[in-house]
């Protein structure tokens, strides 16, 4: 088996390494008044976002003590040391006096917007102006990330997140696609809220690992608007027909659990034929993560006892990533065999999640009885922002900008 062989798919790396962020900041405060303390909404240390480059296109643009950072967490948390470590990234690009972490589950949470209201960090109110940083990459259910979702996502109480999160267990969400999503949807319902309070700007970079396509600045919708196409130009993939077998390779933050490499699966298995064989490769080192959603696994054997379990209980935070994983390989549904080649999932996690673990790439296609020179596979490289679709398939941006 030569592995060699084998097409290899990934993002479109652009020629140059940083353009120049300027013009993007200069275009996100002309989108703010002019005066007044300013509060910077970044992405957390589980996002890949070049975060200090923009900082240090900021810095001197406003005294330190009128800037404060408020790192938008969503449901995520993180311990002391690794805080302190991202912290000093965002220090050094920017000398400001105060960074706070968004707390989904805190009791100072305070209302956005009127009629519906979600719950958000206080700052969003107590503050002059707002600035969300963003990198635009596909997702596998909210369409395109970027800083629409900063701003309301990562800064909302967790039982929001769970009302928007639990949309995704249809078959409207899906990567690169905006147009009709009700995840995009209610996210821009939550976005109306939050600028009907307070003057919210954004830049988004469109990046693949430390090189920058492009960085977009003005009021959020602006910048997904100008932002979105591009991201679509750099990860996403099309083939004419569905894959026999596809590997999904995942590296950098994403790879570090399997909550987040699960990324990788889900973003290109539309591409992979019923019946066929997926592989992770994915290290894992801090093992399934936030595993919420393996309590499911655990009760459901198959895709129709999950959507049971899910109906007659309610939606729980992570539900839709269970459901989609036992669809994907109930053999009534898509039949699909997933391989994890990782060394921070035992056997007992790849049992549970439904895989089987293998030593290698080479070895997990033998035992799927795949052949590169016979059957129809392709590796995918940064599956976890990388998107492979099949040509039928509708990317579905437009009009999806509100």
């Amino acid at each position: 088996m030569n592995l060699r062989d084998i097409p290899v798919l990934g993002p479109r790396v652009p020629p140059r390494s940083v353009p120049d962020l300027g013009p993007a900041v200069t275009d996100a405060l002309r989108a703010l008044p002019p005066a007044g303390g300013l509060t910077v909404l970044v992405n957390d240390p589980q996002r890949g976002t070049l975060t200090p480059a923009v900082l240090e296109a900021l810095a001197g643009r406003f005294d330190a003590a009128a800037v404060r950072v408020l790192v938008a967490t969503g449901t995520h948390t993180f311990d002391s040391r690794r805080r302190r470590e991202f912290e000093g990234g965002l220090r050094a690009a920017i000398p400001a006096e105060t960074i706070a972490w968004h707390d989904c589950r805190s009791s100072d949470l305070v209302p956005i917007g009127q009629g519906p209201s979600w719950r958000g960090h206080r700052w969003l109110v107590e503050s002059d102006a707002l600035l969300a940083v963003g990198s635009v990459e596909p997702h596998y259910f909210a369409g395109f990330t970027g800083a629409h979702k900063t701003c309301t996502i990562g800064c909302a109480a967790y039982q929001d997140v769970e009302a928007n999160h639990a949309l995704a267990m249809g078959e409207a969400p899906a990567p690169a696609r905006l147009d009709g999503n009700p995840i995009h949807d209610g996210i821009l319902r939550m976005l109306d809220g939050l600028e009907a309070v307070r003057p919210v700007a954004a830049v988004n970079l469109v990046q693949a690992g430390p090189h920058i396509a492009a960085a977009c600045g003005g009021k959020v919708r602006d910048a997904l608007r100008h932002s979105a196409p591009v991201a679509e130009q750099v990860f996403v993939g099309r083939i004419d027909r569905p894959a026999d077998a596809l590997i999904a390779e995942v590296t950098g933050v994403l790879a570090g659990s399997f909550y987040q490499a699960d990324k990788g699966i889900k973003n290109n298995e539309s591409a992979l034929a019923d019946g066929g064989a997926l592989i992770l490769a994915a290290p894992c080192r801090d093992g399934i993560g936030q595993d919420q959603f393996v309590a499911l696994l655990r009760e459901a054997a198959g895709y129709e006892q999950a959507v049971e379990i899910v109906h007659r209980r309610g939606y729980r935070l992570g539900d839709h990533k269970a459901v989609r994983l036992r669809r994907l390989t109930d053999p009534k549904y898509r039949n699909v065999r997933v391989f994890a080649v990782s060394e921070g999932l035992s056997e007992s996690d790849a049992e549970v999640l439904g895989f089987t673990k293998a030593p290698s790439v080479a070895a997990a296609l033998a035992a799927a009885g795949v052949d590169p020179a016979r059957d129809r596979v392709f590796h995918v490289r940064d599956a976890g922002n990388f998107c492979l679709l099949t040509s039928t398939a509708p990317a579905g941006r437009t009009g999806g900008f509100g």
